[in-house]
């Protein structure tokens, strides 16, 4: 039972992540937490990525000393933490702005299955559930919670360590399959701002990588990562397995190694060649482990197209924070789009958004609007590095400033026009469309005369 009013302080805290009214952007509140600070917490070496404290922060155990995470300070609100403890859902708040936020435990836990009272015969079970797995409970947690998430509005992002799904027969029966397809199916449908950020020391891999994929939903699912993250369907002890097997490697050695080739060509024996394989095996082996592994950095993800950009995780707080501002700007004028001309698509938007930002900063030469470069040190970006276009602070100082956002009412304004044109010329290409438009003009003339004004100056124009 709560007391002392805390229920009702538990309810407000709730609300405060969500926006008033269906369809609004996210209520952004004023926070002491810069949004420039870089996050102190780090996994040490040998030690695996702390989610909570990843997210919310944690003292530091030896010296007592505050070591903050990527989001808000004091914002975090766990949902849900006693059920299926292998994923770790709840809201939290980057730079003012509430966002759900989902992230990995990494420790095994133990999920503790009572008795079927409808069962005599059965009895309580200790299961154990490793980290960085995927089980039915974890990963029905997961679709359910974007799909909260999604109906509350709120922008989502992923840290992702996951190796895969759990694939036992009794999994299998519990619907783990099932699970991981509503995670597509919710992620795909997410009408949000939506990021996919793989920390330092984690890596995603398998079935994992597929239902968090951006080509799930590429307008809204960014995927970034760590420079020390790593990635790939395949570990590469398989890729080692599959590609590089022993008559692989003994081909190469065959190839490559002078001693088998000096020993081939003094004809000696079979032996003494397997000999010669069987010292040089282990070290073929790690060249090709290594070689495998170089396939798994962001570096390389980067260059494949399945990465937007490499994001150190000491920087994560203030690109994101940026990222998540400028994000949330560009869905609103969008909208705006959308609702002055319901024949423009999305992907036109997108183009015609970006043309009116690259014509201002040409006519003003970027002089009133960029004020030096918006972007995060170390940060890499695939695509166009030079575009202004990328650069987040440089777009909303456009937003933000008084000739962007005349320049942004003007075009909604000639958008709105064309497509009230349009609507005048369809309806006035049949008889009964142009008596409803007598109609319909009559009636709001009746409802606001001075619109007789204006019909004449244009009839007269």
């Amino acid at each position: 039972m709560f007391s002392n009013g805390s229920g009702v302080l538990c309810a407000l805290r709730w609300l405060s992540y969500t926006a008033p009214r269906i369809g609004d952007a996210p209520p952004r509140l004023l926070t002491s937490d810069p949004d420039t600070r870089p996050v102190t917490y780090a996994p040490g070496n040998n030690e695996k990525l702390d989610p909570r404290a990843a997210i919310a922060g944690a003292t530091d155990p030896a010296t007592g000393d505050w070591m903050s995470g990527i989001f808000d300070r004091g914002s975090w609100v766990e949902a849900h933490p006693g059920w299926a403890r292998t994923v770790v859902t709840g809201r939290a708040r980057l730079g003012g702005i509430p966002v759900g936020v989902i992230a990995v435990e990494v420790s095994t836990v133990m999920l503790n299955v009572p008795a079927d009272p409808g069962m005599p015969d059965s009895s309580e079970r200790i299961v154990p559930q490793a980290g960085q797995v995927w089980f039915p409970d974890s990963a029905l947690k997961t679709a359910q919670a974007m799909e909260e998430f999604d109906l509350e509005g709120l922008p989502l992002f992923i840290l992702a360590n996951w190796r895969g799904f759990s694939g036992g027969q009794r999994d299998l029966f519990e619907g783990v399959l099932q699970a991981g397809s509503l995670i597509v199916d919710n992620l795909r449908t997410y009408r949000q701002p939506v990021v996919m950020y793989v920390p330092p020391g984690c890596e995603l891999r398998g079935g994992a990588w597929v239902v968090v994929d951006s080509q799930i939903n590429c307008r809204q699912v960014e995927s970034y990562a760590d420079p020390a993250a790593r990635g790939g369907v395949l570990e590469p002890e398989g890729v080692v397995e599959i590609k590089f097997r022993t008559p692989d490697l003994k081909e190469a050695m065959h190839r490559l190694d002078p001693v088998i080739k000096k020993l081939k060509a003094e004809g000696a024996g079979d032996a003494a060649v397997r000999a010669r394989e069987d010292a040089l095996m282990p070290v073929y082996l790690q060249v090709a482990l290594s070689f495998a592994q170089m396939h798994d950095t962001p570096a390389r993800m980067l260059a494949k197209g399945v990465l937007q950009g490499v994001v150190p995780w000491r920087h994560a707080r203030a690109f994101f924070a940026a990222r998540l501002r400028r994000r949330l700007a560009e869905a609103a004028l969008l909208r705006h789009i959308a609702s002055a001309d319901g024949a423009v698509d999305a992907e036109e938007a997108v183009l015609m958004l970006r043309s009116w930002f690259a014509s201002s900063q040409v006519a003003g030469h970027g002089s009133s609007t960029n004020g030096g470069s918006g972007r995060v040190a170390g940060v890499e970006l695939a695509g166009d590095h030079g575009s202004l276009w990328q650069d987040d602070k440089a777009f909303m100082g456009w937003v933000e400033s008084a000739s962007g956002a005349a320049r942004i009412a003007m075009e909604l304004k000639s958008l709105r026009q064309k497509a009230a044109a349009r609507a005048v010329r369809e309806l006035t290409a049949t008889a009964e469309g142009t008596d409803g438009l007598v109609k319909g003009l009559e009636q709001a003339v009746k409802a606001n005369p001075s619109l007789m004004l204006q019909l004449r100056s244009l009839i007269n124009a």
